[in-house]
């Protein structure tokens, strides 16, 4: 067998933990930044917002560049799985440079385009937090690359330490630049690029040593490889697609969210930031799905492929019972935390254990089991169900459920009125007809026939 228990634990605790961090600090972040004024902590939220749709575009090569690497690196073709992990790594930091440059020149206009009927001084917040955010892309790109080619090797403890520091710098260089010099908006996403370009550096030290078998090496003299490139991008792109449309559909509820009571909003932006916290496990663990599935694909080892499916995603199912079960009875002194109104807690409290029993049941195979058909090369499946489960049900869907009346054509068709519940019930029917689809592919087993990419 490829991975002992033990093997895949020191893969997952360590992705868990940088899910812990990366929530937790973004939280710390925006309350850091509220100090500022409202104009600068909403000049950031909407920023952060279209951060997560650019950043998709290039950390979807290194979700491609990660099952090229991890499949070459099954086949033990190990000067192959290096030159792969040199091809991902300037891919997607050539991609973050051209989202860089784009968001550099067209920064203004952007932000005017989705967000013109904001006050003056929350769109400067946002510009002057977006101009330095934006700089940061290539570093984050360096990062994520490296941490995905040591996850392959199995080597995760030394990047969350890394992450960890980097954190605390972003932490610090918020305190010195918000509370120090007063810079606001512009002070936070500072102290983001610093930490994350000392991520970079850092990481891009660690992954050229001589005792890493996946190490990048000579890496001022580069030439592209268009057929492993090639590889990646057949990864990479559905997966961006797929991405892109999940959050553009929670843009587009979270517009539909924005026309409901005041009483509604404030529930479920509280349900929604728990929820965050119960996903971390299972997210933990599809990000070791990949790199597992797609090394044992490479080794021609399919029954093992399936074999640490369905160890993983018992472990999912196992992770999520445990943290359901502790946000369940502690659901009221999580929510009284935020010192919502009764009728907003009352309502925060019943999308929460709505949340908690669909989750534990659907979300594991909606969005773990998906990793192993990317990680074996059969991206097409996941990227179809993904855009026409979003717009059928969680978009449009969620009209219906949400509103009284919905206007379409010309018509005004009557809807059932269930305000902001309507949406999280569209959302798990997105779950169901994923789960329809992705249980008989998986037992099926025509994902694990597709050719492995280190043919």
């Amino acid at each position: 067998m490829l991975y002992s228990n033990k093997a895949l634990i020191k893969m997952a605790v360590p992705l868990f933990i940088q899910q812990v961090l990366a929530i937790t600090i973004g939280m710390i972040d925006t309350m850091m930044v509220s100090s500022a004024g409202e104009a600068a902590v909403s000049g950031v939220s909407l920023v952060n917002s279209l951060d997560q749709m650019l950043v998709i575009i290039f950390s979807s090569i290194t979700i491609g560049g990660t099952v090229v690497v991890s499949q070459f690196f099954g086949a033990r073709d190990e000067k192959a799985a290096r030159g792969s992990a040199k091809q991902l790594l300037y891919a997607a930091v050539f991609m973050a440079c051209c989202v860089t440059l784009f968001s550099q020149i067209f920064r203004n206009g952007l932000l005017f385009t989705l967000f013109g009927d904001v006050e003056a001084d929350v769109m400067q917040s946002a510009s002057d937090y977006f101009f330095y955010v934006s700089l940061s892309f290539p570093m984050l790109a360096i990062s994520s690359s490296c941490e995905a080619i040591r996850r392959v090797e199995g080597k995760t403890a030394a990047t969350t330490i890394v992450l960890v520091f980097a954190n605390l710098l972003n932490v610090s260089g918020n305190a010195v630049l918000i509370f120090g010099f007063g810079m606001g908006a512009a002070g936070a996403a500072i102290a983001t690029l610093v930490s994350r370009s000392a991520a970079a550096i850092t990481l891009l030290v660690l992954s050229g040593q001589k005792n890493n078998v996946l190490r990048l090496e000579r890496l001022f003299h580069y030439k592209p490889d268009f057929s492993v490139i090639r590889k990646i991008l057949r990864i990479g792109i559905p997966n961006g697609i797929e991405n892109g449309m999940l959050n553009l559909g929670r843009l587009l509820t979270q517009s539909l969210i924005a026309t409901l009571p005041t009483t509604m909003i404030a529930a479920n932006a509280v349900a929604n930031s728990l929820a965050n916290y119960q996903y971390m496990p299972g997210t933990a663990l599809s990000g070791v799905m990949i790199p597992v599935v797609g090394r044992c694909i490479g080794a021609q080892k399919q029954d093992e492929a399936r074999y640490y499916t369905k160890k993983l995603m018992l472990w999912t199912y196992i992770s999520l019972w445990v943290v359901a079960t502790a946000t369940f009875f502690g659901a009221d002194l999580l929510i009284g935390g935020y010192e919502l109104a009764e009728q907003s807690a009352k309502l925060a409290k019943q999308l929460i254990c709505y949340h908690l029993v669909m989750e534990v049941i659907l979300w594991p195979i909606g969005f773990t089991l998906p990793n192993a058909f990317r990680a074996a090369g059969d991206v097409k499946i996941t990227m179809v169900v993904s855009v026409l489960s979003l717009w059928l049900f969680r978009i449009c869907l969620s009209y219906f459920l949400v509103l009284p009346e919905v206007p379409i054509f010309g018509l005004t068709l009557p809807g059932m009125d269930l305000g902001v519940m309507g949406v999280w019930i569209a959302m798990t029917i997105d779950w169901v007809f994923r789960v329809s689809i992705y249980i008989p592919h998986f037992f099926r087993g025509k994902w694990l026939k597709k050719a492995s990419l280190a043919d």
